[in-house]
């Protein structure tokens, strides 16, 4: 899990990840989309108790208006993935060994608080490499 910077200078959390990437492209480079799981998972609980799986549903303080709408994000808690893209482009390969190397752009949601506010875009660039075999 990480936090970044999003301009205006408030962290959000999320969870960098890659999982089921579905890429095509060429030897310039290819892309495409993933999977992003949820860092928390549904039997996380918030401080009030409060989880997707476990723990109560309101808040113990709301028990009589906790499925009003102006508490139902915060109520109902959801661990659902959501989906991020990236591109990939090839900047050196290495017949001999073959590793390859480059750079990579993603952008992909960040924590929803388990559904309980709405996820930002974060854009993450940096290399990568790996070695064929």
């Amino acid at each position: 899990m990480y936090a970044s910077l999003v301009p205006g200078g408030e962290r959000v959390p999320f969870l960098f990840s890659v999982k089921e990437l579905d890429a095509k492209g060429n030897a310039d480079g290819f892309g495409g989309k993933f999977v992003v799981p949820s860092y928390r998972d549904a039997t996380f609980l918030d401080p009030k108790g409060r989880g997707a799986a476990t723990g109560y549903d309101t808040a113990a303080a709301l028990p009589a208006a906790g499925y009003d709408e102006e508490y139902l994000t915060e109520s109902i808690k959801s661990a659902g993935a959501m989906k991020g893209q990236a591109v990939f482009s090839i900047a050196k390969v290495d017949a001999a060994t073959g590793k390859i190397a480059g750079v990579f752009e993603s952008v992909q949601p960040s924590d929803t608080d388990l559904g309980a506010k709405a996820p930002k875009d974060v854009k993450i660039i940096g290399l990568w490499y790996a070695q064929l075999s």
